[in-house]
């Protein structure tokens, strides 16, 4: 099945739920679990986001507590985590931390074919017993947990943040604590390790965060009573984007973290998107509304100069900045992009593939993107592959106001983070249908 989107709207818009972050949701769940193993209790959580790497998660920390309590020894040794990259690499650290645990972790299988060696070599040199059940370096795995006791561990942080978060959050369990040097090479999304830095504090952990290397003292760590967790700001980005294309019409969110508030490197988008003309009025109530000046639009459509960014720090908002610009008639170069090839898909060349089918040629470097006014020629009905990554789904998913009827494949990938996107489109008058392969043709 296919969904085909017509922008059409009709009465009054109805505000946008955005879903919780679950970037932090993982990092919670994770140090939760790390807190109970350390006798320390945990925080309660009111509220979870509703998305699958979420659950996946959870599955694995149920199956995880019922193997390290002795009262159920029958449990079974094996999960199933699902497709998300971080709470494989979350649990993973976590389960190789534990002395006596012996778990085979299966994924689904696009995660079967995203490696996992720069993590594994880094748990491997403090110790941990890591097997891959198939091909190297790749899962399936095969866990058995140790009392992990390296020395300094050297990683290179320039492919995944994930890998660094995952090992400062198991680092507590380590008989010496962690000191992790990067090699003088510069992290990627350096907001995410600061995301996880600064809920480690709240869990009273003792580390200590800095550009060429992270250090975390054993052992120090207490859940605080609660967490709350906050709303998603990259899924924000995509409301962003529609506001960016529909100058002078209100977007409304039904709550949105205040981006002064927010733990989250992706509230950037608040400040590019403004750059722009999208205002974000912020209410009493905790709702907010985008507004887009199309004066200021067509100040930046005009520049001499395609506009530069560099986005090696929040790389999950390239995909609603990339087709947004493009639509809007914004030239661009985006820089510190090159691990945008090691995501769900390689989300360079899928933008760019996309992108064409619509009339814009993206110009792909080895850490540059750009758009620098090319156009492609296109037909009507065009149909957007999603490559499994549910970020393709929902930044091609505005294009529908400037290209009626537009199709998007593989519509159900948006459960990975943000089930309720369609229905949050379609309460902004959009109207869905479901297509299947013979009413396509």
């Amino acid at each position: 099945m296919v969904l085909q989107l017509i922008y059409h709207p009709e009465g009054a818009p109805v505000p946008a739920h955005l879903p919780l972050s679950k970037s932090i949701a993982l990092r919670v769940l994770t140090l939760n679990a790390v807190s109970r193993r350390l006798g320390a209790g945990e925080a309660e959580i009111p509220a979870l986001p509703d998305a699958e790497d979420v659950e996946g998660m959870l599955r694995a920390l149920r199956r995880y507590d019922r193997l390290t309590d002795c009262t159920d020894p029958a449990a079974p040794h094996a999960v199933h985590i699902g497709e998300g990259g971080a709470p494989l690499r979350f649990f993973t650290a976590l389960a190789a931390s534990t002395p006596g645990l012996d778990i085979t972790v299966a994924t689904g299988r696009s995660l079967m074919r995203r490696p996992l060696k720069v993590l594994l070599d880094a748990l491997r040199q403090a110790g941990a017993d890591i097997r891959c059940q198939r091909h190297a370096d790749y899962p399936p795995l095969r866990i058995v947990g140790r009392q992990l006791s390296p020395g300094e561990i050297v990683m290179n942080p320039g492919v995944s943040s994930q890998y660094i978060s995952a090992l400062m959050m198991a680092a507590p369990l380590w008989e010496h604590g962690l000191r992790l040097s990067f090699g003088g090479k510069r992290p990627v999304s350096a907001p995410y390790i600061a995301m996880t830095a600064a809920l480690m504090r709240r869990f009273g952990a003792d580390l200590q965060v800095e550009e060429s290397e992270i250090c975390v003292v054993p052992g120090r760590i207490k859940a605080p009573a609660e967490i709350e967790i906050e709303t998603d700001w990259s899924a924000a980005s995509y409301f962003y984007e529609l506001a960016l294309l529909l100058p002078g019409t209100d977007i409304p969110l039904h709550r949105l973290t205040p981006a002064a508030d927010s733990l989250q490197g992706d509230a950037r988008c608040r400040e590019i998107f403004g750059l722009l003309g999208v205002d974000t009025i912020h209410h009493p109530d905790g709702s907010a509304t985008l507004r887009c000046n199309p004066e200021k639009v067509e100040l930046f459509r005009t520049m001499e100069e395609p506009l530069q960014l560099d986005m090696n720090a929040t790389p999950d908002l390239v995909p609603a900045l990339a087709v947004g610009f493009c639509l809007a008639g914004i030239r661009f170069t985006f820089s510190g992009v090159s691990h945008l090839r090691h995501k769900e898909t390689n989300r360079m060349q899928a933008l760019a593939n996309e992108l064409e089918k619509i009339g814009y040629g993206l110009q792909l470097e080895e850490d540059r993107m750009s758009w620098l006014g090319r156009r492609t020629p296109t037909d009507d009905n065009q149909s957007i592959a999603t490559y499994g990554d549910h970020r393709m789904a929902m930044a091609f998913a505005p294009a529908a106001v400037r290209h009626p009827h537009l199709i998007i494949e593989a519509p159900e990938v948006v459960g990975k983070s943000y089930p309720g996107y369609w229905h949050a489109l379609q309460g902004l008058g959009f109207r869905l249908e479901r297509l299947s392969a013979s009413q396509r043709r």
